[in-house]
């Protein structure tokens, strides 16, 4: 199937803001750049035949992804997450994409076999989610021959909020949850186990 795979990203000068009581600007700034590094290289490395494509309205990150072989479109000015993947959305529809993959760029352990058991799920359904440990969405696949529109619903409980939607247009969805794909950087606890879950990813590879 002809897939993209989605990022939305932020400026780095305003990623990562809920981490300013303990990071400076600078060293939130550098977080940001390396999780959105990781996440780029790993489907390159990985999944090398799936289009990448980062939506953002930061001139730098596009740059800094179309240097890295991606693609980069401007989400216009910054109007949060749920518009973000409403560009990506559209674009992929517009560009004849089978299948749209959206992730966030937060995400520090990345496994090909949890992105794969994740795909596996979207080719059984027309809707595939991982659920993050907050209840919130870390990824979604959407078949695109099937969901000719999208209500997408990002914020607290979204997984859930997600899987109504889903139910409500007549969609099938499976919601997983995937260890590591499930857990991402918000809070300052997040990167306490950072560390730890990098290591663990050492052991796999």
């Amino acid at each position: 199937m002809k897939t993209v795979v989605a990022i939305p990203m932020k400026d780095l000068a305003e990623s990562k803001t809920r981490l300013s009581p303990y990071m400076s600007c600078e060293r939130r700034a550098h977080l940001s750049s390396s999780l959105f590094d990781r996440a780029l290289t790993f489907f390159e490395s990985q999944f090398p035949s799936t289009q990448r494509l980062v939506v953002t309205s930061s001139r730098g990150i596009a740059e800094r992804a179309r240097q890295g072989g991606s693609l980069a479109i401007s989400e216009g000015p910054p109007a949060g997450l749920n518009a973000a993947a409403e560009v990506a959305f559209a674009w992929a529809r517009a560009n004849a994409f089978d299948r749209l993959i959206l992730v966030p760029a937060d995400i520090p352990v990345w496994l090909a076999q949890e992105a794969r058991q994740l795909l596996e799920s979207a080719d059984r359904n027309d809707v595939a989610i991982a659920r993050a440990g907050d209840g919130g969405t870390n990824a979604i696949v959407l078949n695109l021959n099937r969901v000719c529109e999208f209500n997408f619903l990002y914020g607290h409980e979204s997984a859930l909020l997600h899987e109504k939607y889903c139910a409500s247009a007549g969609l099938s969805c499976e919601v997983s949850r995937l260890p590591f794909m499930g857990h991402d950087i918000d809070t300052i606890e997040d990167c306490l186990v950072l560390s730890h879950s990098m290591r663990f990813e050492l052991l796999l590879a």
